[in-house]
């Protein structure tokens, strides 16, 4: 439920609208991939090239061979379209409401109002509708990797006060890194495995002979940042992925690690700038104590049911039944429902933007309507209100989540890996044309 574990699963909302181009005008389409029982067309695959070119022509790096680029689009795709299929079995959905704050980000995102990112869209052949439904896929898949992945993932205090005591003066420093995957399928033979280990250091070999870093992870990186120049962004000593964690505070700015092994393949990172974090203030925020009672959808139970249910729980409170024994009866949010639907103190930016915009508007006591969020329909109490002195707190949640995101991203790659392993796919894709 907490935002902050969730909020940074890697499914960036960005959309590059400079120079996309519709390829709608196409007068013959065909299938370029059947991904079990859905079919990727030869125009999606044009639409989402273009995309891809124009993110790389942002970001200044040259375009690989259109052969290159249209494989590397067209492998995310597959991977997408597994997801999506998984979201829809799992009756997944995406609330209006967020869909429409996500959509708004996106436009501030490109430095635009709504209005003049809709304007942009039209001008490169696309719509809001088309922006809209892609952000929709997005954050389908972010809702299954959160039920799939990040939901088994556990950080123990005792990881947290590890971390602590290791960041010591380099609490604060971050690195801003770029990578390049060469990736093993699951179970690889050994012949496989020096083969990808040979293109690493062909590839490594390359980036000491002056490659530019950037084009190179666009045209051969397996990694899912390969389209942005495998950029990374920046990340704390705690936020690297945990197989070149040990590495990177090693490398001056400039260097290349030499390839690097985990079970999803052989990795290159690159440190491309270093710098000190601001000295932690005192920070004083309003924590509201809240208990909650969730009620999700499923494959058995649509939107529609689960919010009936959501109101049949809050009319039994209404009606003079105790909150808690209701949430312990009907909950599925079983972590808090086996405490009476018991959250705790709880500080801004943990809850989901309409969990915690809902719970702003309570007065102390208040038993909410039904909230949607992404998880379903929620009645919420606000029990209490209070102003704290939160630093220590507010670090060792920073750190807990750090880590956690360290554990998604590494257990995320390994999902992912299996279900591609696991989907029938027949591509289609001719390099020659």
């Amino acid at each position: 439920m907490r935002r902050g574990l969730f909020a940074s699963l890697g499914l960036a909302l960005v959309l590059a609208v400079s120079g996309v181009a519709s390829a709608a005008e196409q007068p013959l389409d065909r299938i370029v991939a059947v991904v079990n029982d859905d079919a990727i067309m030869a125009s999606e695959l044009a639409d989402r090239v273009a995309q891809a070119r124009s993110q790389l022509a942002q970001r200044n790096i040259d375009q690989p061979p259109d052969s290159v680029l249209r494989q590397q689009v067209l492998d995310r795709m597959v991977l997408e379209q597994i997801q999506l299929q998984m979201a829809k079995k799992a009756n997944l959905t995406v609330d209006d409401t967020e869909l429409n704050r996500a959509v708004r980000s996106v436009a501030r995102n490109n430095g635009m109002s709504l209005d003049q990112f809709a304007e942009a869209l039209k001008k490169d052949g696309l719509t809001l509708a088309d922006v809209r439904d892609q952000v929709r896929r997005q954050m389908l898949i972010r809702q299954l990797q959160e039920r799939r992945v990040a939901s088994q993932v556990k950080i123990s205090d005792q990881e947290v006060d590890r971390t602590l005591a290791q960041q010591g003066a380099d609490a604060n420093v971050r690195y801003h890194l770029g990578h390049i995957l060469v990736a093993l399928p699951q179970s690889p033979s050994p012949d496989q495995v020096r083969q990808a280990q040979q293109q690493a250091e062909s590839l490594y070999q390359r980036l000491q002979g002056g490659a530019d870093f950037a084009e190179l992870a666009a045209a051969k990186s397996d990694g899912a940042n390969a389209l942005q120049g495998g950029d990374l962004g920046w990340r704390s000593g705690a936020e690297l992925p945990t197989v070149f964690a040990d590495v990177v505070p090693t490398l001056a700015v400039g260097d290349v690690s030499q390839p690097l092994r985990s079970p999803s393949g052989f990795h290159l990172v690159k440190l491309l700038e270093r710098k000190g974090g601001q000295d932690q203030q005192p920070k004083l925020v309003q924590e509201q104590k809240i208990r909650h009672i969730l009620i999700q959808t499923n494959p058995n139970r649509d939107a529609d049911q689960a919010r009936r249910l959501a109101e049949k729980a809050r009319a039994r409170i209404m009606g003079g039944e105790d909150f808690a024994s209701v949430a312990q009866q009907v909950s599925d949010d079983r972590g808090s429902a086996l405490n009476g639907g018991e959250l705790g103190w709880v500080r801004p930016g943990q809850m989901v933007p309409a969990f915690e915009d809902a719970a702003n508007r309570l007065a102390v006591g208040e038993i909410s309507q039904p909230v949607r969020s992404r998880y379903g329909y929620h009645i919420i109490q606000v029990e209490n209100r209070r102003q704290r002195d939160v630093s220590d707190e507010a670090r060792r949640d920073k750190v807990r989540q750090t880590l956690f995101q360290r554990k998604v991203n590494d257990e995320l790659e390994a999902w992912q890996q299996q279900i591609r392993a696991e989907a029938y796919v027949d591509e289609r894709l001719d390099q020659g044309s």
